[in-house]
C-alpha cells in the first residue's frame, strides 16, 4: 500500500503571513509556485507589518518585465535603497517589542543574502529559512524546477503528480476555481481545503490585527513562540 504523501502549493511571498506556515506544517512536500505569472500588486512582493500608526506595506521594487514574466524570472530592483527602507520600518515598528533583536538579525541576514538577484530566490530562502527556524520539515521544492504542464487546476495536479504527493491540500482561497475546473474530482485525486487559523498573540497595545507578515509574530513572541502558532492543533 503506497504511503500517503500530501502537497501543499503556493505561490513564494514576501514575508508570508502564519498560514503559509500552518499550510507547510499541514505537508509533505510544500511546492512554491514560481513557475506562473508574475503579478505586480500581489504577496509576491510585498507584505504588512504594524505599526503605532496601524498598517505599513512593505514592497520589494522590481525591474521592468515583459507581462508574462514568470516570478522565477523577476529580478529586484535595488537602485531604489529597499532594503535599508524596510529595515528602518520594522526597527521603527518594533524596535521596543520582547522579541526584536531575535527578528531583526534574521531579517538582516536574509535581506543581505541577495542583492541584486531574483526576487524568488530571496522569498524562498527567507520562506525555508523561517521554516527550518520554527521546526517545520516538509521537504520543499520550486515549481519552476519540476516542469510541470498545464493551467490553474491541470498545472497544481501536475504539480502534486511531479513530486509523488497522493494527497493534496489547499488553501480556502482556491475553492472556488478549482471546484469550477473540476480536474482533481475528474481525476479522482484527494484534495481538501484549509482555512487559516488566526491566534492571537501578544501584539502591543490596541486590538489583535491578524494577517500580518510573520515578522509581527517573530518580533513579538520570537521564534518558539511563532512555532506554537503554526504547529497542527488536533
Amino acid at each position: 500500500m503506497t504511503a500517503m504523501t500530501t502537497a501543499a502549493i503556493m505561490q513564494p511571498t514576501y514575508l508570508p503571513y502564519l498560514g503559509y506556515f500552518q499550510l507547510m506544517a499541514a505537508s509533505d512536500v510544500f511546492v512554491f509556485l514560481d513557475d506562473v505569472q508574475f503579478a505586480r500588486r500581489s504577496w509576491q512582493s510585498r507584505n504588512r507589518i504594524l505599526t503605532a500608526q496601524g498598517e505599513l506595506m512593505l514592497t520589494i521594487p522590481v525591474r521592468k518585465h515583459d507581462r508574462d514574466t514568470p516570478i522565477s524570472a523577476i529580478e529586484i530592483d535595488d537602485s531604489q535603497g529597499w532594503r535599508e527602507k524596510h529595515l528602518a520600518a520594522l526597527r521603527h515598528a518594533y524596535g521596543k517589542r520582547p522579541a526584536f533583536a531575535e527578528g531583526w538579525a534574521f531579517v538582516f541576514e536574509q535581506l543581505a543574502q541577495h542583492r541584486d538577484g531574483r526576487l524568488a530566490d530571496l522569498t524562498c530562502d527567507m520562506a525555508r529559512a523561517a521554516a527550518a527556524k520554527i521546526g517545520l520539515t516538509p521537504r520543499l521544492v520550486r515549481a519552476s524546477e519540476l516542469g510541470a504542464e498545464g493551467a490553474r487546476s491541470e498545472h497544481l495536479l501536475a504539480v502534486c503528480r511531479a513530486v509523488g504527493a497522493t494527497h493534496y491540500v489547499s488553501p480556502t482561497g482556491s475553492v472556488d476555481y478549482m471546484e469550477e475546473d473540476g480536474v482533481f474530482a475528474a481525476a479522482g485525486f484527494p484534495a481538501r481545503f484549509q482555512a487559516f487559523r488566526p491566534v492571537s498573540y501578544p501584539q502591543g497595545p490596541g486590538e489583535f490585527v491578524p494577517f500580518m507578515g510573520f515578522v509581527d509574530a517573530l518580533m513579538n513572541v520570537g521564534w518558539a513562540g511563532m512555532a506554537a502558532l503554526v504547529s497542527p492543533k488536533p
